[in-house]
């Protein structure tokens, strides 16, 4: 696919993400990735799968294990989200946490100071230094399209970072990462109620975001934060290619 309009006509009720999948096709598209449609007999649009080649890793988004077959298939030696369970396919579970930004509490009182980034290249260092595997240019692409990189410095390093990216009233947050001598000094939750501040005034009403079950002190954060459970999404590591 070369088009982002392609993505349009999906049924809802697809994904837990519905709201934001078009902007993560953009992205990908712009970013150097592929975007693949499926459809049914009649011709309607039944699912999506979204693919980074550079991180080889992809998300599907498909109401039906059938649907998540033929999706599955396609890129080998892979890393693949999906909230299709396929229980005979070994998963990682995470798990799907939402915020009601109207009902969460902003009295805070901050410890670091946060700040919204648009410094591509200062991104782009801290990233390559603590996500490698991002693809590179992701984030000038993220940028332009708006969404917002959520940063905590001491002095002028930056020790703790947060993405943001905005559609209509729901946000989702994504690639959340603390130095690990900054851990457990309240770095990501002065993070969050940056972001929770800044959602506020955009009217934003619901933030996203996904934690592997095994990551015990992030599902913890999520928990004092008032987030809850909506659903599961799992983690596949497609065949690796036939030689």
């Amino acid at each position: 696919m070369t088009s982002v309009e392609q993505v349009a006509g999906l049924p809802k009720g697809l994904s837990f993400f519905d709201p934001i999948i078009p902007h993560e096709a953009k992205e990908s598209l712009e970013a150097g990735g592929e975007v693949f449609v499926s459809t049914d007999q009649q011709g309607k649009k039944n699912g999506l799968f979204i693919y980074d080649r550079i991180e080889a890793t992809g998300t599907i988004f498909a109401s039906s294990r059938d649907v998540f077959d033929e999706f599955f298939g396609l890129k080998p030696s892979s890393y693949v989200f999906s909230e299709v369970d396929a229980g005979d396919l070994p998963r990682e579970l995470w798990n799907i946490w939402q915020l009601d930004v109207d009902n969460a509490t902003l009295e805070h009182t901050f410890r670091h100071r946060v700040s919204i980034d648009q410094d591509a290249e200062e991104i782009e260092r801290f990233m390559a230094s603590t996500q490698p595997d991002t693809n590179p240019r992701w984030v000038r692409i993220a940028l332009k399209n708006g969404d917002k990189c959520f940063v905590v410095k001491v002095g002028s390093k930056i020790v703790g970072m947060a993405w943001m990216s905005i559609t209509g009233s729901v946000a989702r947050s994504h690639s959340l990462y603390v130095e690990p001598a900054f851990r457990r000094k309240g770095v990501m939750r002065d993070d969050l109620h940056a972001r929770l501040i800044y959602l506020r005034s955009r009217h934003v009403h619901t933030l996203i975001n996904e934690i592997a079950e095994s990551n015990a002190p992030s599902s913890a954060h999520a928990v004092k934060a008032g987030e809850k459970v909506i659903g599961k999404i799992y983690l596949y590591t497609t065949p690796e290619k036939k030689s």
